[in-house]
């Protein structure tokens, strides 16, 4: 059987011919070549008469065959070189006769394990119809009027020597007089990997996928933006001045355009779509960072309005974001080359600019703009240079929005945290200095419950309005009083209040605060009572019970309505206690009165069965604190 020996980055590879095989860039060709300089339709290889006979597509570069370029159709026979663009290939009729290798061409970019040959390998570039602008390389030893090389005849060895050891060709081709589009740098290290967590979310169908796999990143062109420089030092630059002006007239219109918004997703898709509007980009994408670090896409577009995958590489946006530059690549299946960066064909990517969002120099990067085109050289540094000025004002703005959002969010918990805790509490809570995890944590807790005695009786004869002023009174002094402790309010329940001691703030002298604010409370409430006697109300009686054990803290509630509480058996007899309270009585467990220890004085009362326990329960009423002690708060 007739084969093609091609010669690709990897190596050789030997294709059967298929009676009619088309050779080109695009996926549809029976042999895809990732070739820039091969054109989308390049040559057809057919049987004719028993023969394979080489058909030029009218490639802009042209087919050769042994050095000599193909004029509409040529005869194959065994052993002829056949060249296009940066590919060398070698016919074999299938004879056994023994054949030379071609050598691989330092030009050619090929992805042979994306798909088993002769099927397409991926999506191909296409920067240009019929091929690219630039004509065939030419060889150190020949002139760019005699053709591509011809292949030495020594074997794989050989050629291989060869391609080590010849000059690498300019790329791409400037013509005698002509000038480069750029000179491109020397490569740049591999930076590490970034690699965002979860699945990649999707816009609208449109999935961005962050290439993880580390690549080296080749040859890039890192944007120096300068600043606006004084009138006098650029009034004799009418280059400099046009650029000036361009950068203020679009950073104008992005402010006219989104400068109002408010909502973040919003304003990004704003960014996106105004980027755009000043660019020839095909494929655009915006990511922002979280707070471990990593980069997420939250906006993506497509200039034709498709939903296909994006697909971007995380090692340049770490580059990016490490180094806080742009980077441009006028010809991205070149410029990482040396990174067998492949899925930048594959994708059809042959121009990119990344840039960092950054406001100022000294502010963290928050996150990136990725753009790309399908077309060779389709930005320049002035567009970059323009676009890292509107990326500065987009991040101003996104910065705003992310600081209006956390001031919100700090009122929101300020005011939440400040039902809850003392204030000086809830301000460790907002800096982060004092970490409440949702969910439960177990730990030792010391629990409070009190309740007004005859509440019942009382409401019968008095007006729901009244009845609420005077909670509300009641309720003042006695929460001012656990904050003064540095205790938490659990909840109110009718007219009874349930606190602890423990979480999210802990003392070593937890039980002891708790029952000194029980004794506050009650000194309080006799200074009540008394402004009540006196405007001919009755007098509050309240009874207090106090259990000291172990308690699951956290968040228990809906996703809209959460409450810091404590659950578990020292809560439940915390409240039974209370219920055994007298008026007027401090009721305390064994185990908080082997925590106080001698701090206070104590008589023991009957012991008493509690609902849900089996035994009878030992009770201490707390009668004050000894005068021969430091009081806490």
């Amino acid at each position: 059987m007739s084969r093609l020996i091609l010669a690709t980055a990897e190596g050789q590879q030997a294709i059967d011919l298929r009676p009619v095989n088309s050779l080109g860039r695009h996926p549809n060709n029976t042999i895809q070549l990732l070739d820039k300089i091969v054109s989308k339709e390049h040559c057809i290889l057919e049987v004719r008469d028993g023969r394979f006979l080489l058909r030029d597509l009218g490639s802009l570069n042209g087919t050769y065959i042994n050095g000599e370029r193909v004029r509409g159709e040529a005869w194959l026979k065994h052993g002829d070189e056949i060249s296009l663009g940066s590919t060398r290939a070698r016919y074999d009729d299938g004879s056994g006769v023994a054949l030379p290798l071609p050598p691989v061409s330092p030009g050619a970019i090929q992805n042979p394990a994306a798909a088993p040959w002769p099927q397409p390998s991926g999506i191909s570039q296409s920067p240009h119809p019929g091929g690219s602008p630039y004509p065939p390389p030419p060889h150190p030893s020949h002139g760019p009027s005699q053709g591509p090389p011809r292949m030495p005849s020594q074997g794989m060895v050989a050629a291989q020597a060869h391609h080590a050891t010849s000059p690498q060709p300019q790329y791409p081709y400037v013509p005698p007089g002509g000038q480069a589009p750029y000179a491109p740098p020397p490569p740049q290290h591999p930076q590490p990997n970034l690699t965002p967590s979860g699945r990649p979310p999707s816009f609208s169908g449109t999935r961005v996928d962050v290439l993880d796999a580390a690549r080296a990143i080749g040859t890039q062109i890192a944007a120096q933006t300068k600043g606006f420089l004084p009138f006098d030092a650029v009034s004799a630059d009418p280059k400099q001045l046009r650029l000036d002006y361009e950068r203020l007239r679009i950073t104008w219109e992005l402010t006219r355009d989104i400068g109002l918004e408010r909502d973040l997703d919003k304003l990004i898709d704003k960014i996106l779509l105004a980027l755009f509007k000043f660019t020839k980009a095909d494929r655009g994408v915006i990511l922002l960072r979280d707070d471990d670090g990593s980069l997420h896409p939250r906006a993506a577009r497509r200039r034709d309005g498709t939903e296909a995958p994006i697909q971007i590489s995380s090692t340049i946006l770490n580059h990016v974001i490490k180094e806080r530059a742009s980077v441009l690549s006028h010809d991205a299946s070149m410029d990482f080359a040396a990174s067998k960066g492949k899925s930048m064909i594959l994708n059809r990517i042959s121009s990119a600019m990344v840039v960092p969002l950054v406001h100022e120099k000294e502010k963290e990067v928050l996150g990136a703009v990725w753009l790309d085109a399908e077309s060779i050289a389709q930005f320049q540094p002035k567009d970059l240079e323009i676009i890292t000025s509107v990326a500065g004002q987009a991040a101003m703005f996104l910065e705003n929005i992310i600081l209006a959002k956390k001031v919100e969010q700090e009122i929101v918990l300020r005011d939440r945290f400040a039902r809850l805790v003392a204030p000086n509490v809830a301000d460790l809570m907002i800096s982060g200095k004092l970490e409440v995890k949702k969910g439960g944590q177990l730990q030792e807790i010391t629990v409070f419950n009190s309740d007004i005695r005859g509440f019942t009786a009382m409401s019968e004869g008095t007006s729901a309005q009244t009845i609420v002023e005077m909670l509300n009174e009641y309720f003042e002094l006695m929460v001012e009083t656990i904050f003064k402790y540095e205790g938490t309010l659990d909840k109110f329940m009718g007219d009874g209040i349930m606190g602890f001691w423990g979480a999210p703030l802990a003392h070593p002298d937890d039980p002891i605060r708790c029952v000194q604010c029980a004794i506050d409370q009650m000194e309080v409430l006799g200074r009540f009572n008394r402004e009540r006697i006196a405007g001919g109300k009755p007098p509050l009686a309240v009874g207090v019970g106090i259990h000291t054990g172990p308690g699951v803290v956290g968040y228990v509630g809906s996703s809209k309505a959460l409450s810091y509480t404590v659950i578990g058996d020292t809560a439940n007899t915390s409240a039974r206690l209370c219920g055994s309270a007298a008026s007027g009585q401090i009721v305390i467990s064994e185990t908080t009165l082997a925590r106080v220890g001698g701090r206070f004085e104590i008589e023991e009362i009957d012991s008493q069965s509690l609902k849900g326990k089996e035994k009878p329960m030992r009770r201490f009423n707390v009668l004050r604190e000894k005068t021969n002690v430091a009081k806490v708060g």
